[in-house]
């Protein structure tokens, strides 16, 4: 029995030793000073189950999306910083609260609601089949979801407070909810670019949807704790005569209300054309410079407009250098961008969306809300480097 023991101990103790970590320092270098700024750490070890980010004796909270092949964490960035990481192949020891969520919800026959990650289908008939007819992504800021439909539209929600609330809300708040400070959708779509989703673009038949296609899939890839990412691809996408797929992935941070999206077309998409920017509102007021765009108007969420009134939102939408425009040419419903992808085919962009009455916001003018936006996509379109120094 002793011998028994022993063995045992000595095997736990072989066990002990060959856990397996990597410590490595990273710098992040950025333009000027980031407040919240994300950072991507694309080269994880293949073993590596958690992670541990430190910088000057403070634990930085962050989340190891081993499927994506991706660690990222949000930190404050005055030109340069530099961060301890290390990677362990062991579960975490700590968990971080949630600052952002991700959900799917399919509905089922009896009404019920079945949470899914990933949802397919080879026709258009995914809209109805969906509570908040798609995925959705949100932060303490901001929410938005995406139609799982020909247009694959981004929709807004704001927030009066920073708080998670799609969990409880649904998308849908109660009266109750709303009369306890809970945000809603603030925005009509319509037939619109919405902001910031990548159609397709012809030079004389504008705008294009995604109308013939072999198959389409919504994903969740990420729901937490430090950033929430949802992903729209299709695939046999009759464009222009050609068959091309596309995938366009939305990453939203804790802190942020804009979203980076990063789009990938496969095929034979060379010459083609696509659009993305901002809806026009009603009474709306546009600055557009360069490579961004950023309008701010009213119009009513929903068409009970004794319920629901009408409400002042900012969106805007930015290009980062490398992505080529092509022509800045608005139709009657939005204000846009064409543009074409590199030779890897990638349209990268952010946008964003700021909402008069959410409660930071409130003592913001128009003027100001309209300004702040633009300069807040702008920044975040700003290249952050990461570099592996040991």
């Amino acid at each position: 029995m002793k011998r028994i023991v022993l063995l045992l101990a000595a095997c736990a103790a072989a066990s002990f030793v060959q856990a397996r970590s990597l410590k490595t320092t990273y710098r992040v270098t950025t333009e000027g000073y980031r407040a919240g700024c994300p950072v991507v750490i694309a080269d994880i070890p293949t073993w590596a189950e958690s992670l541990r980010v430190t910088a000057d004796g403070e634990t930085i909270p962050a989340q190891l999306d081993k499927a994506l092949g991706e660690a990222a964490f949000v930190a404050d960035i005055l030109g340069r910083r530099d961060f301890e990481v290390v990677f362990s192949d062991r579960p975490a020891k700590e968990t971080f609260p949630a600052r952002v969520n991700a959900q799917m919800w399919w509905k089922n026959e009896d009404k019920s609601l079945a949470e899914r990650d990933t949802l397919c289908s080879f026709k258009d008939d995914m809209y109805r089949k969906l509570h908040h007819h798609g995925p959705a992504i949100e932060s303490e800021l901001a929410a938005y979801r995406v139609y799982f439909d020909k247009k694959q539209t981004i929709d807004t929600y704001g927030k009066k407070r920073p708080q998670l609330e799609l969990r409880r809300s649904m998308w849908y708040p109660t009266d109750e909810q709303l009369a306890a400070g809970f945000g809603h959708d603030n925005l009509r779509v319509f037939g619109s670019i919405g902001v910031g989703v990548l159609k397709g673009w012809s030079p004389t038949e504008g705008m294009l949807h995604i109308a013939d296609f072999e198959r389409r899939e919504a994903r969740v890839l990420a729901k937490g704790p430090v950033r929430a990412i949802m992903e729209m691809r299709v695939e046999g996408w009759n464009y222009g005569g050609r068959k091309i797929a596309m995938t366009s992935r939305y990453i939203l941070y804790a802190g942020h209300s804009d979203v980076q999206v990063e789009n990938r077309l496969e095929g034979d998409f060379e010459g083609l054309l696509f659009t993305t920017g901002v809806m026009k509102m009603r009474d709306t007021r546009v600055l557009r410079g360069g490579r961004a765009v950023a309008q701010i108007g009213c119009d009513h969420p929903e068409n009970d407009y004794a319920k629901w009134p009408v409400e002042t939102v900012a969106l805007a939408v930015a290009l980062p250098e490398g992505v080529r425009i092509v022509s800045k040419e608005d139709d009657k419903a939005s204000y846009l961008f064409q543009v074409a992808p590199d030779a890897e085919g990638r349209i990268d962009y952010v946008f964003d969306m700021w909402w008069r009455k959410s409660g930071w916001l409130a003592d913001r003018s128009d003027d100001e809300l309209l300004s702040g936006v633009l300069e807040s996509v702008r920044a975040a379109a700003r290249p952050v480097r990461v570099e592996r120094l040991k």
